[in-house]
């Protein structure tokens, strides 16, 4: 059974209790995790005022400082992984110890320094991909724009892809559905928070989406239980903290909920969340294909990836036509924030392949993306 808890009644997957982070005495006193763990474990301090809280934005900013200079890795995890568990807390059970600090002051201010240190280098790193100020202004520019770019691969990309449909061992394709599992599971979280209205066709849209996501109403078909399916059917679970020791996959998860939670990035969140639905359904007919090759019926077990790749062959035209598109004709200064939200994606998706090509000993080839 998964540690985030099942309801005895239905089996259906409840928050933990828990925020994602070892304990504080497992840490060292250098790192970020050991002082957020000392702060989520603690008392209320709305005010930001005690030792343990300024201790986290003093440390937190040294790491963020050490990654931005120097790229280190371990910094990178050290401020992704605890990243990652904040916006957990955010999403978590509602009646979680730790969901008494949502409001308070140190637990903002640790947001905005991740967030806004994290987000300025990635853009950095995206803007030589980006269309003009003018072309994102035309909407149909825009839109072949995310057709071209979301087709676009890397020779590592191809590598890993190559990898999932003909030679990943059992043991490996089951190590990646566990890797790709706790995004899977928030992906509805992060179109929830994408649908604040900002034009009824939009919400309409998204709405749209979260039907198909939630099964059409058919609570065996919604996309978590079914993915849910794949790895009881792979006699996995997942546990409760990721099994990630590389900051990659925490950064891609983390991008979501950096965008979706911050009302001034709503359209990059909008423009990230159209990417997927146009260059998965590549990937998943990968996998379908993967399992059958080691002998697997994908029918039988595996409909998250079968049913993802006729639905997303629909959802990513959709999301041009009927998201992007009458946002930039309604407000062409948004294209640039849309395109930036997909770039950023892209990157993310870039590097998530770097971690699986480590974590599947795919054939090794140059990495093609850094760090902030």
């Amino acid at each position: 059974m998964c540690e985030t808890g099942r309801s005895a009644v239905s089996g259906q997957r409840i928050p933990s209790m828990r925020p994602p982070l070892r304990a504080a005495s497992q840490t060292e006193p250098h790192t970020v995790e050991h002082w957020l763990a000392r702060c989520l474990d603690g008392p209320p301090d709305p005010h930001g005022r005690g030792e343990d809280s300024t201790a986290l934005l003093r440390v937190t900013r040294d790491r963020i400082g050490a990654a931005a200079a120097d790229q280190d890795p371990g910094a990178l995890l050290d401020v992704h992984r605890s990243l990652y568990a904040v916006y957990e807390t955010l999403l978590g059970h509602p009646l979680a110890p730790a969901a008494r600090h949502e409001r308070s002051a140190w637990f903002n201010v640790f947001r905005a320094q991740c967030e806004d240190a994290l987000l300025a280098a990635d853009l950095a790193a995206v803007a030589d991909g980006l269309p003009s100020a003018a072309e994102a202004r035309a909407a149909h520019y825009l839109r072949q724009w995310f057709l071209t770019a979301s087709r676009q691969r890397s020779p590592l990309d191809r590598a890993v892809e190559g990898h999932l449909e003909h030679t990943a061992s059992a043991a490996q394709m089951t190590r990646f559905l566990q890797a790709d599992g706790y995004l899977n599971y928030r992906f509805f979280d992060a179109l929830v928070l994408a649908q604040t209205h900002f034009m009824e066709s939009v919400k309409q849209e998204i709405g749209h989406h979260l039907w198909d996501e939630c099964g059409a109403g058919d609570g065996p078909a919604a996309h978590t239980v079914q993915f849910s399916g794949a790895l009881r059917r792979l006699g996995v679970a997942l546990p409760h903290l990721p099994p990630w020791e590389d900051w990659r996959p925490y950064a891609g998860f983390n991008l979501y909920f950096t965008l979706g939670t911050n009302r001034r990035h709503h359209f990059k969140a909008l423009g990230s969340l159209a990417m997927p639905e146009l260059f998965d359904v590549d990937r998943d007919d990968i996998v379908v294909r993967g399992l059958r090759r080691l002998g697997f019926d994908p029918d039988d077990g595996f409909q998250f990836f079968v049913n993802h790749v006729a639905g997303d062959a629909e959802h990513g035209p959709e999301w041009l036509d009927h998201v992007v598109t009458p946002i930039v004709r309604h407000d062409p200064a948004a294209g640039m924030e849309l395109a930036q939200g997909a770039a950023l994606r892209m990157l993310a998706m870039r590097r998530y392949n770097e971690f699986l090509a480590d974590l599947l000993e795919v054939e090794h080839l140059p990495a093609v993306t850094g760090g902030p």
